[in-house]
């Protein structure tokens, strides 16, 4: 019984591996702005950032940038301003390209190692004081998208990456809900990759479960 039992919870790990998507980077986020105003994230528009420094916020410790082999990335974690205004980010980027006609180089020249994702996915949002800001690719698409690769963060020759981003009230992101005009939001993001993809770490904590319950058993 306990042999068929480690086998079947065995089989509901691999199924699950195998229908998920494989991570290829992960990322460390930090602020691509580090002379003066530090910041990761700049809030334009908002009522309650009136002055420039309301408006930059600078990645908290945990915040992560993972890319998967099916051609998507997710940003997640936190960002805060000097008020102690905290933004909660979760933003599903797609459609990842080698090159692009639209390019941010106030970070240096266009290089070799850049790459970009073209797409925001619908329900990706940034929340600050309880309100859902539900954010797309600036200009509807038309301009800039997120952009990897050296000096990429538009603020320094560091490794890193940056884009702009149209704000909405609505998850649908319909012309009709677009926040701030033309104001947009920006992520200026300094990159340090981590040597062990997150699937490993969560395949380590899926192993360690399943030998604790193993011995629980016997």
């Amino acid at each position: 019984m306990k042999r068929i039992f480690i086998a079947f919870v065995a089989s509901l790990i691999l199924a699950a591996t195998a229908n998920a998507a494989t991570i290829t980077k992960q990322w460390i986020v930090t602020d691509g702005q580090t002379i003066g105003n530090d910041h990761g994230l700049w809030t334009n528009g908002l009522p309650s950032t009136t002055t420039e420094n309301q408006k930059r916020h600078s990645f908290d410790a945990g915040t992560r940038l993972v890319e998967y082999d099916n051609g998507t990335a997710h940003l997640t974690g936190t960002a805060t301003n000097y008020q102690n205004q905290v933004a909660t980010i979760d933003i599903w980027f797609n459609d990842r390209r080698e090159t692009y006609s639209k390019n941010k180089t106030g970070g240096g020249p266009v290089v070799d190692d850049w790459y970009y994702y073209t797409q925001i996915l619908e329900g990706s949002k940034i929340t600050i004081n309880t309100v859902d800001y539900y954010v797309g690719m600036v200009m509807f698409g038309t301009g800039p998208v997120l952009q990897i690769g050296t000096g990429a963060n538009d603020k320094n020759s560091a490794y890193g990456a940056s884009t702009w981003l149209d704000v909405f009230s609505d998850i649908s992101r319909s012309p009709n809900s677009k926040l701030f005009g033309d104001r947009h939001w920006d992520l200026n993001m300094n990159l340090t990759a981590v040597p062990v993809p997150a699937a490993a770490w969560l395949f380590g904590s899926a192993l360690i479960g399943f030998v604790a319950l193993r011995r629980k058993s016997s």
